[in-house]
């Protein structure tokens, strides 16, 4: 039992997926978004089998992301969502990444560093980075920052975008006014013949919810990997791609009134036995887990019981369970396995991925 802990990946499912997005947007480009280590399923290896299928496009959160990307032999475009410090844009341009701009001081400031590919990214509503353009009132001086920044021959604007930041909710309302705001930024720039290159605004809810706003280019990201953004969204064609699964490593008995785990929050009611399960919160299994039932057993679900350690959690089996030392314990394996979960923390599906930690080993299937 070399390991505890397994989350099966079918590459063949991501492939699936993408060419299903890829479809569902005809003309426009498909950025994969590839940041947190692929939402927890290794960049590596999600993003050179994308690349293998014709992406060209990808996205990350950070500049060190990016770099890891190159390293792994990656050739198409990066796009770094996030800030990088300007200490480090000598290292963007030897990356040949594609480098966001918020404000025109920040453009202004990348731009002494030398010849930068930038996307251009405005705030509509998301308040949180972008040029400001919260209304059609802000057009003109959000146009304005824009032409100074395509003034300026240092920097290479090879894209604009914006983020929505309730395209998954149930109302449409406030999507449409970002959209629209969006838009009519467009047609001002375009009306001063400032080049902007691809457009995009779409995240993985819009690109399943808005295909009018497809423009340029989506981007995808947890569909991608088969999960929906929200409860307002759904399309079948959509597949989970990962499997999460321990093992049983020992099964023993306890006698009526023996207690299980730190605290002794859990206190045997019967004669009975426990499963020991080579997961524990040190491997992104919460400690708000404990006495939930989310643990699959020979095809039966079963509470974890006691508090959940580091490395192991406890689940009462009974004395007539067949359940033997090197059984699989799924934890996870299909999205409604994952939405309990996140139901369960409070949280949502995103967060379940993007928990699973680095001594998780990732099983790659159907390459």
């Amino acid at each position: 039992m070399k390991h505890r802990v397994t989350a099966q990946v079918d590459i063949g499912v991501i492939k699936q997926n993408y060419n299903y997005i890829k479809k569902l947007v005809g003309n426009s480009r498909v950025m994969a978004v590839v940041k947190a280590d692929a939402y927890g399923h290794g960049a590596e290896k999600i993003a050179k089998s994308l690349e293998a299928i014709g992406c060209n496009d990808f996205a990350v959160a950070c500049l060190s992301e990016a770099q890891e990307l190159r390293e792994y032999g990656i050739k198409g475009n990066i796009l770094i969502l996030g800030p990088t410090d300007t200490a480090f844009i000598g290292e963007v341009i030897e990356g040949n990444f594609i480098q966001t701009v918020d404000s025109l001081e920040y453009a202004s400031a990348i731009a002494k560093k030398g010849k930068v590919r930038v996307h251009v990214k405005v705030d509509t509503g998301m308040s949180r980075l972008g040029i400001y353009c919260h209304s059609n009132a802000d057009v003109k001086a959000s146009a304005d920052s824009i032409a100074e920044i395509a003034d300026n021959e240092s920097l290479k604007i090879e894209g604009i975008f914006t983020h929505f930041a309730d395209s998954d909710g149930e109302s449409k309302d406030f999507t449409a006014n970002q959209f629209g705001i969006f838009s009519a930024l467009l047609d001002e720039l375009d009306s001063r013949g400032i080049s902007v290159g691809l457009r995009h605004c779409c995240n993985s809810a819009a690109t399943l919810r808005y295909p009018e706003m497809h423009l340029d280019m989506v981007r995808a990201g947890i569909i991608l990997y088969g999960l929906m953004p929200s409860e307002s969204v759904s399309d079948s064609s959509i597949l989970p791609a990962m499997k999460l699964s321990a093992r049983v490593c020992a099964v023993h008995e306890l006698k009526k009134g023996d207690c299980v785990s730190y605290g002794c929050t859990y206190k045997a009611e019967r004669d009975t036995r426990i499963a020991v399960i080579s997961i524990g919160y040190a491997d992104g299994f919460s400690r708000v887990y404990s006495g939930k039932e989310l643990i699959s057993i020979n095809g039966k679900r079963f509470a974890t019981v006691g508090k959940i350690c580091m490395d192991m959690c406890m689940v009462d089996i009974g004395l007539e369970f067949d359940c033997s030392v090197r059984d699989e314990a799924v934890i996870f394996e299909s999205s409604a396995d994952i939405e309990a979960l996140a139901s369960a923390m409070g949280s949502i599906n995103y967060e379940i991925l993007c928990s699973l930690k680095n001594r998780v080993r990732l099983k790659y299937i159907n390459e």
